[in-house]
């Protein structure tokens, strides 16, 4: 007696058993043709995904030529044997393209003692006959062959029945049928052990759009809005919306995605717009084998995309078995709004705030005062609006005394709404921290961020980067964005940020390490450029420096804060021509955009002109400059740390001496 785990598929009436390549229907078997179930088989485990003909070509003939339309009658026999009707389908034609298999479907796992199939056709089928192949009579040439192809087993049945009556074997044979009844009803009624059992992390996938009316927003936000709703289960790990962007417009396969973010498992799927109808199709696969666990379709119109996540949500969590109490189940289908054209108008905001430019903040505020005009409650918004205003700050894109009391309304007014939102607390202690130099509520706001909403990898690198980092608790800086790393292993921002931490730490040699690492990920990405400069500099590595310098300004379209550091590079490497130059073109800047006195000061002290310098810097506590908080630990200044001045400077911004 052998003990065996197989992976099943249940859709429907339907259990599919790829190891005995067998179709059930409510128990019976449906006979299905070699190249039909191969095909059923494809379409299922990729459940919710559009197989292309030439995907599914390679893969039931692979050393054949075959035409289309062999796909095409194997999915006509197909549809016969299940059973489709018009108001029943199980297989999509989607025209010129391929096919996708819409029902829902569980994956499920069976560890059922086998032991009737070894046995079977040597006490079954008499002295020494083999039973009939039916594969070797399959002719590929549609259903009329496909017919044919069938008829030796039927007729082999009825010889085998009357060898069977002439051997008097009909006592056995019921004897075996009634074990194995009896084995079948074990296992079919049983706690059937679920193959997402073990699973304990889960990224959500930006889902992909297709159709006239396809929004990227669309399939990120969506993919957003699933990844809030499953953090707040406490047995589940679930990777932030940051860390699985880079998949929006990657070809990767679901399982190295899920082992380059290192979960168990991913939810993935697609999104299909036309007008106000919303096709959706998700699948959750497991990471370790590949398995499908869960994949089903919606069909709805757009204002029910409340309903269709709650049910995805909802599904999620049980087909990952996992036991929920009351509360968690509240929080799983928890609705920030049940306004549709608020809720599309938020997903527009935070498609646009995550380019991280001053376009995309600036279109993102536009979104999000939109969405509050839509519902006034919507808290969530509220705190977009407060992030887009701190972005445009954070990376002088406007004055701080422009935006930052906006990004302190909008904050306070989510929290009006609800005093649970995590974002929100880490949006008012961003505030706080940079613009109000209030460093205990700060502080407060930062660990209540964490303690609501522990895997929101941004409140814990805004704690590092802006309140730890600032008042010289570096090591503790560096591990908490270790942390924040952790959750967001793939992050461009949280592996930058790392290297920053480090930098501010001294540890030279280690920011240069972590910013190459996060250049490999992604080339393009200006703030490593950024901060790998600073490194270098400090290093006395000028050449490196400024190259990097200057690729970060052309990959930030010309941050006046990365030019600011190359006028500071170009001054320590005793170009001081280039140095003027940079100081010039800022000052020349500074009529039209906002210009940050603070990175102006950092050029006057590589230059040696003190006095400059301190002027610069008392103009920027005026403009309560966003980065004026790291005076006692950014390197550029230590010439002036021995001077009353910036100890008298360093004790009105509240940082302790």
């Amino acid at each position: 007696m052998a003990r065996q785990t197989k992976q099943l598929y249940e859709f429907d009436r339907f259990r599919l058993d790829p190891q005995e390549r067998l179709l059930l229907r409510d128990g019976e078997s449906v006979p299905l043709t070699p190249k039909a179930f191969d095909m059923l088989l494809a379409l299922v485990e990729n459940s919710g995904r559009l197989l292309e003909k030439e995907e599914l070509m390679r893969r039931l003939w692979p050393d054949s030529f075959v035409e289309e339309g062999s796909l095409a009658q194997n999915v006509s026999l197909l549809r016969k044997a299940l059973g489709e009707s018009g108001d029943q389908k199980f297989i999509e034609t989607v025209t010129r393209s391929g096919y996708r298999f819409i029902a829902s479907v569980r994956g499920v796992q069976d560890d059922a003692e086998i032991i009737v199939r070894e046995h079977s056709r040597t006490s079954i089928s008499g002295e020494g006959e083999q039973e009939p192949d039916i594969s070797e009579s399959y002719v590929e040439s549609g259903q009329a062959g496909a017919q044919k192809a069938l008829e030796p087993g039927r007729h082999a049945n009825r010889i085998l029945r009357q060898k069977l009556q002439r051997a008097g074997l009909i006592a056995s044979l019921a004897l075996a049928v009634v074990f194995a009844a009896f084995l079948i009803s074990r296992v079919l009624n049983k706690p059937e052990r679920a193959a997402g059992q073990a699973i304990k992390s889960i990224a959500v996938l930006p889902f992909k759009s297709f159709g006239v009316d396809a929004d990227e927003y669309l399939g990120v936000g969506i993919a957003e809005t699933l990844t809030t709703r499953l953090s707040s289960l406490k047995l589940l790990t679930v990777r932030p919306s940051s860390a699985v962007l880079k998949y929006a417009t990657s070809e990767k396969e679901t399982a190295v995605a899920g082992q380059e973010l290192k979960v168990d498992s991913v939810l993935e799927g697609s999104i299909r717009r036309l007008g106000d109808r919303l096709r959706v199709t998700v699948r959750l696969v497991s990471v370790s084998d590949v398995s499908l666990l869960w994949a089903d379709h919606f069909d709805e119109s757009f204002t029910d995309i409340f309903k269709v996540e709650d049910s995805i949500s909802t599904k999620v969590a049980a087909a990952l078995a996992l036991k929920l109490s009351g509360e968690e189940q509240r929080r799983l289908t928890k609705r920030y709004t049940d306004n549709a054209e608020a809720y599309q108008l938020y997903l527009k905001g935070r498609f646009f705030w995550n380019k991280r430019t001053g376009e995309g903040f600036k279109l993102g505020i536009t979104q999000f005062k939109q969405a509050v005009e839509q519902d006034p409650g919507y808290a969530l918004a509220y705190a977009g609006l407060a992030d887009s205003y701190t972005g445009l700050t954070f990376y002088n894109f406007a004055a701080p005394n422009e935006t930052m009391p906006k990004a302190k309304e909008a904050a306070t007014n989510a929290l009006a709404i609800d005093s649970t939102l995590a974002e929100a607390h880490a949006s008012l202690a961003h505030v706080k921290v940079n613009y109000d130099w209030e460093w205990s509520d700060a502080e407060k706001e930062f660990r209540l961020s964490i303690e609501l909403k522990p895997d929101y990898a941004t409140a814990h690198q805004w704690y590092a980067i802006h309140y730890l980092t600032a008042t010289g608790q570096l090591e503790e800086a560096v591990q908490e964005m270790k942390r924040a790393l952790d959750l967001e292993p793939t992050s461009l921002v949280m592996n930058t940020f790392l290297g920053a931490t480090l930098y501010f730490a001294g540890r030279y040699d280690e920011a240069i390490e972590q910013c190459r690492k996060t250049i490999e990920m992604d080339s393009n990405f200006a703030v490593a450029h950024w901060h790998l400069g600073l490194a270098y500099e400090q290093k006395g590595m000028f050449d490196d420096a400024i190259a990097e310098l200057q690729k970060a300004i052309t990959l930030s379209g010309s941050s006046p804060l990365i030019i600011a550091a190359l006028g500071h590079a170009y001054a320590k490497a005793g170009r001081r021509n280039e140095a003027n130059r940079i100081l010039d073109e800022l000052q020349k800047l500074s009529a039209a955009h906002y210009v940050s006195s603070y990175e102006l000061a950092g050029i006057n002290v590589a230059l040696g002109e003190r006095e400059q310098a301190f002027q610069r810097l008392e103009r920027s506590y005026k403009e309560r400059s966003f980065h004026l908080i790291n005076l006692k630990v950014r390197p550029e200044l230590a010439p002036l740390r021995s001077d009353p001045r910036f100890h008298d400077l360093v004790r009105r911004i509240g940082l302790p001496q």
